[in-house]
């Protein structure tokens, strides 16, 4: 009976699992208490990126104040290339879900004044780097 339900079990959860590589963020001082991970995982030539962050301050309570994180992917090499903002709910987490063509590259996230940022201006809070094997 128990080898039963236990199978039953793997295969409710099996077709749900995400596959892929968990890459741990690093915070900044600026953010003690904020953690975030990097679920990486290939599609063909593309990279799935969901960023997750948790216990991360809203932009407006940091000092200085920010109106938004956004989120980078910098290739090895090359300037960064912004993803998107990532928002931060009553319960300080927040969550981005991205693709990238890249292999090798650093994702950050930064506090900055507008969305419509070009390049990253504000601080670091938090960044990891990937690198996708063959």
């Amino acid at each position: 009976m128990k080898s039963l339900l236990f199978l039953a079990l793997f295969l409710f959860i099996w077709p749900f699992s995400s596959g892929g590589t968990t890459y741990h963020m690093s915070a900044s001082s600026m953010v003690p208490a904020a953690s975030g991970t990097v679920q990486a995982k290939t599609d063909h030539h593309n990279v799935n990126l969901d960023v997750k962050v948790s216990n991360l301050a809203k932009p407006a309570n940091l000092v200085p104040p920010a109106t938004v994180y956004l989120v980078w992917v910098r290739p090895e090499g090359e300037s960064p290339i912004k993803q998107g903002a990532i928002h931060i709910n009553d319960d300080l987490n927040g969550e981005l879900k991205v693709v990238t063509t890249s292999k090798n590259f650093e994702v950050m996230i930064t506090a900055e004044k507008s969305v419509t940022a070009t390049e990253p201006t504000g601080p670091d809070v938090l960044r990891t780097h990937v690198k996708i094997q063959d």
